[in-house]
């Protein structure tokens, strides 16, 4: 007797499917994640080759047609962080997006810092209207 997991044609038997094809393909499986219903399998997060490496666009074409072929459900959709894949117009469209340059601070600039006494807000507020008024300069407390 089949269970739910082996009926063919369950969302369990196309995710399943799914990740035979994306392991032949040498998908980094920890940064890409994915979903089938009965009509659409939804791809979402980073598409990248074992263990860091890019995909080259021959690679992932070859990569989506054995997607297209092997998935019960017939339609595919990707939201990739990396690259942009859609086929609204009958065949596929792919682009590679450019890095977002993020505005964190620099590791030099982080410290970590020791709290050695315990304050009132009333007298932390004070102080810091008090460095506000300074400039910026804190006198010291330890």
């Amino acid at each position: 007797m089949a269970g739910v997991y082996d009926k063919p044609g369950s969302r369990y038997d196309t995710n399943r499917r799914v990740k035979m094809v994306l392991v032949r393909h040498g998908v980094n499986l920890a940064m890409l994640k994915w979903s089938s219903s009965a009509t659409t399998t939804y791809f979402y997060g980073v598409l990248k080759k074992e263990p860091d490496d890019e995909f080259s666009l021959a690679a992932l074409d070859a990569l989506i047609k054995d997607l297209v072929h092997m998935s019960r459900a017939p339609r595919i959709k990707f939201n990739l962080e990396n690259w942009d894949i859609n086929s609204e117009t009958g065949s596929w469209v792919i682009t590679k997006k450019k890095p977002v340059k993020t505005a964190a601070p620099a590791a030099d600039k982080t410290r970590t810092v020791f709290i050695r006494t315990t304050e009132k807000p009333e007298e932390v507020l004070r102080d810091m209207e008090k460095e506000k008024r300074s400039g910026g300069r804190r006198r010291g407390r330890t």
